[in-house]
């Protein structure tokens, strides 16, 4: 158990680390998003980067032993906030929203698929907040837990892909 909530824990580091350098890599793009999700809010360029600072310091949290419970309840919150926030357009009948999950160049937009990978990622989050007192990073084989989170990268990559891939052939019918 120690490996996989390590993994775990490396994923959602992972995962916070790319979203928070996707928005600070490209502002104006993910500002562009910014404007799908919040047609009301007039100025979102300054939302994108206490956003991205907010991942970086998740990611943080996420792989210090005395912060990781907390970082866990906030990753979870996070990621449900997204589902909810992409639920939302859905059911506004907004179909064509980017996600902006994978970066400025993703052409993925909302969709179920991505709604159910958000819960499943907040899920896993919540794996971390049942602490068990004997685990530490120390007894944890570090290639193990390299392991598991490298594989947990994998399938979140390769869900993305699936996602994108479905929606292209979807799209051209």
């Amino acid at each position: 158990m120690v490996m996989v909530s390590w993994g775990i824990a490396v994923f959602l580091a992972w995962l916070f680390l790319s979203a928070g350098w996707h928005k600070l890599r490209s502002p104006s793009a993910f500002s562009a998003v910014l404007a799908q999700y919040l047609a009301a809010a007039s100025d979102r360029q300054w939302l994108v980067y206490p956003l991205a600072i907010s991942e970086f310091l998740l990611a943080v949290l996420l792989l210090l032993p005395a912060t990781q419970v907390a970082g866990a309840m906030l990753a979870s919150a996070f990621l449900a906030l997204y589902a909810g926030v992409m639920t939302w357009q859905l059911a506004k009948g907004r179909r064509d929203v980017r996600c902006g999950c994978a970066g400025p160049a993703s052409e993925v937009t909302v969709s179920p698929s991505l709604i159910i990978r958000n819960l499943m990622c907040a899920a896993a989050a919540l794996v971390l907040v049942v602490p068990a007192p004997w685990v530490t990073m120390s007894t944890a084989p570090v290639g193990l837990v390299a392991f598991v989170g490298g594989f947990l990268v994998v399938l979140y990559l390769c869900s993305d892909q699936l996602i994108a891939n479905s929606q292209k052939m979807a799209g051209s019918r």
